[in-house]
């Protein structure tokens, strides 16, 4: 389905009476640029942050659904974040994620479900890697490898871009000299 507004779109579930909505978007559309998506291709995108506590496992910080639809790109996604967490460790777990969308949107990454075996099977940058969680661990994973990589970064150059911006909501502890 064709969207008639061609913008990225972005939507943020919170918790009640929280004051970071439009920063998580900020975010968002910081790490995509960062990431060399497009203003295009970004406004393909249909992206969803929910922030909760139960439907995580745990230890689980966030993740990042993406459409079973084998050889076609991904555009909507449905990011989940631990609410357990702190502010500065789901920015870092949100740029992580948008690494994956990142990955799926450009077809580097893709999840299929096959009807042979029933079974979720993974493809990266165009090799067959096998069955999901089974064939290829999660600390093995080449797409997990590069979004540890990237995630720092990320998060860095986010701090960095808003540490001089009027009315941020970047918290006290990460400016220079705890600057607000």
């Amino acid at each position: 389905m064709k969207r008639k507004n061609k913008k990225l779109k972005i939507s943020v579930s919170l918790p009640r009476q929280s004051w970071v909505q439009n920063n998580y978007e900020d975010a968002v559309k910081f790490f995509l640029d960062e990431l060399n998506i497009s203003t295009r291709l970004q406004n393909t995108l249909n992206i969803k942050i929910h922030i909760r506590k139960t439907v995580l496992k745990k230890n689980v910080l966030g993740n990042c659904n993406l459409e079973n639809n084998g050889s076609l790109s991904t555009k909507d996604f449905k990011i989940t974040l631990s609410d357990d967490s702190s502010y500065f460790q789901q920015l870092k777990t949100l740029a992580h994620e948008c690494v994956h969308v990142e990955q799926a949107c450009r077809n580097r990454l893709q999840v299929r479900v096959w009807s042979s075996d029933n079974q979720t099977h993974v493809r990266w940058e165009g090799k067959e890697l096998g069955v999901y969680l089974r064939d290829v661990s999660y600390e093995d994973a080449p797409w997990e490898i590069e979004a540890r990589k990237l995630e720092d970064k990320l998060v860095r150059a986010f701090y960095t871009s808003y540490n001089n911006c009027e009315g941020c909501l970047c918290p006290s502890s990460h400016k220079p000299n705890g600057e607000r």
